[in-house]
């Protein structure tokens, strides 16, 4: 079984599906499930298997090639960039670092600034810490 089929959708996390199935392939090459190389589903089926839009796992999979995650290869399938390829990213980051980057970039993209961020995620865990 590979690590994407044991995946679940949160959908009431009020985060998108499609950043959800981005996050958790990122997290999965960041950490070593997926090394360079390796093949990932096919679109179609990770749409079959997660029961969603095909539409919403292929946004994912754009967004990680645009990141250099992911290379897609006409006719042959999508695969895990070789590490050269990660840009920025060392193999000293930490899978929870990698989440955070990629947190970090969403927010910024839907045009939140730094101290916004940070206020966001100190009232989460301030919300977090209430629930306890």
């Amino acid at each position: 079984m590979s690590a994407l089929e044991t995946f679940a959708l949160d959908h009431t996390s009020g985060l998108p599906v499609w950043i959800q199935i981005k996050n958790r392939i990122a997290y999965l090459i960041g950490s070593g499930a997926y090394g360079p190389g390796d093949r990932l589903p096919t679109v179609r089926a990770l749409a079959v298997d997660l029961d969603i839009s095909y539409n919403t796992v292929n946004r994912a999979y754009m967004d990680l090639e645009r990141e250099g995650y992911i290379s897609t290869r006409k006719g042959r399938g999508t695969f895990v960039a070789e590490r050269h390829d990660l840009g920025a990213r060392t193999a000293s980051d930490s899978p929870i670092e990698l989440v955070i980057d990629d947190m970090i970039r969403v927010c910024a993209n839907a045009g939140l600034a730094d101290d916004d961020i940070v206020a966001m995620v100190e009232a989460r865990l301030a919300h977090r810490d209430l629930m306890r």
